[in-house]
């Protein structure tokens, strides 16, 4: 629980994967379902946290680069880091509900119970 607020989840990342204050980012767990929603994400993907929260991820991303390597695919990243792999990932992806969008992402593991954090850059 966060000591300042006493609302949410006070989460664990690399120094390097975590979002700055204010930054678009999801938390996803092992079975690709959205488990959180910043409220800069809110705004960027047009959806509130309690309509995101439990939904599968492509339900509100989708990869943007067709012919993107393996290593940078959506699922395949944040797969492995819903697993507890601690190497971060970079995707492309656009908003499920609306086109000629594209944004970068990087995708980290994150904890105490291993989930996906997906922070919008």
């Amino acid at each position: 629980m966060c000591e300042s607020c006493q609302l949410g989840l006070v989460l664990n990342t690399r120094a390097d994967a975590a979002p700055e204050p204010g930054a678009a980012f999801l938390v996803i767990d092992n079975s690709m379902s959205v488990c959180a929603v910043s409220a800069a994400a809110e705004e960027l993907l047009a959806c509130s946290e309690t309509d995101a929260v439990n939904r599968h991820l492509t339900e509100l991303l989708v990869p943007a680069d067709a012919e993107a390597d393996v290593g940078h695919n959506l699922a395949v990243a944040v797969t492995w880091a819903a697993g507890g792999d601690e190497v971060p990932r970079v995707a492309t992806v656009r908003p499920a509900n609306i086109f000629g969008v594209r944004l970068r992402t990087r995708i980290a593991s994150c904890g105490p119970q291993p989930a996906a954090l997906l922070v919008f850059e």
